[in-house]
């Protein structure tokens, strides 16, 4: 017998259940990282970014002011503090509470907000999570490191990159000359901790045994500087399509740094052998003028291939034979490569105080970043709640002598804060 009653129960089921989907569909599209519990209570987990606003606002025109009050750790970021809707997110669990203090045409009042941050439930990687792009300059080491084989595509070595980083202890990734560069992210939000530095990018550099040189400043040694950009995941696709931002370290504010330089390098003959050229001023070896590059300041010259070290690889990147040129834009950093010899026997490269990949000892401070050194495209400071990706450019154009061009690596990055690693900004940056 056909029974209308069961019908309607199920009809009322799927129409519940429909618009139960609905609301959790729309919940998890406009809270994706935790939220509102009740009132003026949040959850969210470690690192990760939570939108907070006074249960009771003003009305139009109403000022706001967040603050801290009490917080099991300082680990933790507060941002957009003068909006009614302000950005908080901690590194370590616990229980934070925060006040708003709301000006409503005079009638000022406090409201208490708490935020309960949680484990995530999958733990964080405290290191690179993914490379999302990898296009080196021309140089000695490129096809080498990572390993380029004949006929390999771009995909086939940015997977090999991303083998290269996305682990806790990297291998060495060679950007090449001037302008290579790499793009990474992480599993979640690097948190801009107020007064400290939030993160390291890993390289190769080291210092002297003893500075050859004591009426400069910098220190010596092998230091090849990346210029680091930054990018906050604002839109939350976990895609590096947000807007840059560039770390601005000590070499930004010399004087012969050059904004907005762009460098061009044309694909060499593969039937042509080098020729002698200069550029090492060394009487030991002879370099042979290879990739000839020309840049936007009216000056041209030859990436040389080095023969010290029987650098005879292609150094024209193999997955990228194809393109008679290269163009590459960015910062350029004043050279640091001194020849303290005079005979071009002994090059010293001059680290930058701070602010770079691969211009400190992974071990040093300096080789460790303070978000709040990020600038915009007009060089003016930018105050962001974290970081989810960032791109690394070698940001020097120089031959130094018999050790080749100077050419940035790269073999990791770190997020501080979730190594428990504590280290001061610098004063004066802030």
């Amino acid at each position: 017998m056909y029974d209308k009653s069961l019908t309607y129960f199920r009809s009322i089921l799927l129409l519940l259940s429909a618009v139960l989907l609905l609301h959790c569909s729309k919940k998890n599209n406009t809270e994706p990282e935790g939220g509102r519990i009740e009132n003026n209570e949040y959850s969210v987990s470690r690192s990760t970014i939570v939108s907070i606003a006074p249960y009771v606002g003003g009305a139009a025109g109403s000022t706001y002011s967040w603050t801290v009050s009490t917080a099991p750790s300082d680990n933790y970021s507060l941002s957009n503090t003068e909006a009614k809707d302000a950005l908080f997110a901690a590194a370590e669990v616990g229980t934070y509470e925060l006040a708003v203090l709301i000006n409503d045409k005079g009638n000022v009042h406090t409201q208490k907000v708490k935020v309960y941050v949680t484990k995530e439930a999958k733990e964080y990687k405290t290191f690179i999570d993914k490379v999302f792009e990898f296009k080196p300059a021309p140089g000695q080491f490129i096809n080498d490191l990572p390993a380029a084989n004949d006929g390999e595509t771009t995909d086939r070595i940015l997977s090999r990159a991303n083998s290269y980083l996305t682990k806790k202890n990297g291998d060495l990734i060679s950007l090449g000359a001037f302008g290579g560069y790499i793009v990474f992210g992480f599993d979640h939000t690097i948190l801009n901790v107020k007064g400290k530095r939030d993160f390291r990018v890993l390289g190769n550099a080291f210092w002297a045994e003893a500075n050859p040189n004591p009426d400069v400043t910098m220190r010596g040694g092998s230091s090849e500087a990346g210029v680091i950009m930054v990018s906050y995941d604002a839109n939350k696709n976990g895609l590096p399509d947000d807007e840059w931002y560039e770390i601005e370290g000590a070499g930004h504010k010399m004087e012969k740094t050059i904004r907005n330089y762009e460098i061009t390098y044309h694909r060499p003959d593969p039937n042509k052998k080098p020729v002698p050229g200069g550029g090492t001023g060394s009487v030991l070896f002879t370099d042979m003028e290879y990739i000839y590059w020309k840049d936007n300041q009216g000056k041209d010259g030859y990436l040389v291939q080095n023969n010290a070290f029987n650098h005879s690889l292609d150094y024209w990147p193999k997955w990228l034979k194809d393109q008679a040129k290269i163009t590459f834009k960015g910062t350029r950093l004043p050279d640091n490569a001194v020849d303290e010899s005079g005979t071009g026997s002994y090059f010293v490269q001059y680290a930058f105080l701070y602010g770079y990949a691969d211009n400190a000892p992974n071990n040093d401070d300096d080789s460790a970043i303070d978000i709040d050194w990020a600038i915009d495209k007009n060089g003016n400071k930018v105050k962001l709640p974290g970081i989810n990706f960032v791109k690394i450019y070698n940001g020097l154009n120089q031959q130094a002598g018999w050790l080749g061009e100077t050419s940035t690596e790269v073999m990791g990055a770190t997020d501080l804060h979730l190594l428990g690693e504590n280290i001061l900004t610098r004063k004066e940056t802030k």
